[in-house]
């Protein structure tokens, strides 16, 4: 009797830890985030435990016009990575602050792309806010591979700067799901990755880029929580064409555009259990 009292008073003392955990998390998640006139920004995060691997942060940056777009998935799931997310976390956001360049690698060049449905912009010539997107994943990086290399733990990231005025997004795109720039119904490209994930090794070269997001554009950033969803056959809800069929399909605003995507996923899910966290982001320019 003694015993099963116990481990009573144990478990309770778990799930109770679990649940501080959990209100921790979820301060972090930002709510009152930037709504600049003439855009629309909406996020939705739905983890598969009590805390989650997974995160986004909105936040504007202090020395620019600019909005930090950040999603990012820290892999495994459960407490160690809830553990490393806050620090992902409050790393990527205290290294932004700094206002000068660590290490220049990855600057873009004068040699722009060519594409009918899309315009890239490479400068030589950086936006103000360029400091705060190289120091934040540079230096987060080498902290995570330098003082916690042993836990092999990293994280994919897509961290971008947004300005409001022109439509243009700086980004760094560090191993994660490629976001979909999509325009009135169509799919214009796929941002793709320009580097491994943050955390594995120190020094690691990671690019920028930029591209252009014109009126009645947006972009659709996510996790594999929502690719990976599985049914009760283990059916992976998305190959990358549904995807990109169901996301072209949601007409309207970004919080439509999130809805449309979510509804859709647990129709595939009917009622099984969560496999993995889900993420999303959507950031339109208003036509």
């Amino acid at each position: 009797m003694a015993k099963a009292i116990a481990y009573i008073q144990e478990k309770k003392k778990a799930e109770r830890e679990l649940e501080i955990a959990q209100e921790i998390q979820n301060s972090f998640l930002v709510k009152d985030y930037p709504q600049p006139a003439g855009w629309e920004i909406s996020t939705r995060i739905r983890p598969a435990r009590q805390v989650s691997g997974d995160f986004y942060d909105l936040f504007p940056i202090s020395t620019s016009k600019q909005i930090a777009l950040v999603i990012a998935d820290v892999c495994d799931k459960g407490v160690g990575a809830a553990m490393y997310m806050a620090i992902f976390r409050s790393l990527l956001r205290a290294y932004s602050d700094q206002q000068y360049i660590m290490r220049w690698a990855g600057v873009p060049k004068n040699d722009p792309i060519d594409s009918p449905s899309v315009v890239f912009r490479k400068d030589a010539r950086l936006a103000s806010g360029a400091p705060s997107l190289k120091n934040a994943i540079d230096l987060a990086n080498n902290y995570i591979a330098t003082h916690h290399g042993n836990s092999n733990m990293f994280a994919t990231v897509f961290f971008g700067l947004l300005n409001p005025e022109d439509g243009t997004l700086l980004y760094i795109h560090a191993g994660h799901e490629p976001p979909l720039l999509l325009s009135n119904g169509t799919l214009k490209t796929r941002l793709l990755p320009m580097g491994p994930a943050a955390g594995m090794l120190p020094n690691m070269d990671f690019k920028m880029e930029w591209v252009i997001l014109n009126a009645g554009d947006s972009v659709l950033l996510f996790t594999d929580g929502v690719t990976d969803a599985l049914n009760a056959n283990r059916e992976l809800f998305s190959s990358e064409e549904r995807l990109i069929e169901t996301s072209r399909r949601s007409a309207g605003n970004a919080n439509s555009l999130l809805n449309h995507l979510i509804s859709t996923v647990d129709a595939h899910i009917a009622g099984h259990e969560q496999y993995d966290d889900i993420t999303l982001v959507a950031v339109q320019r208003k036509a």
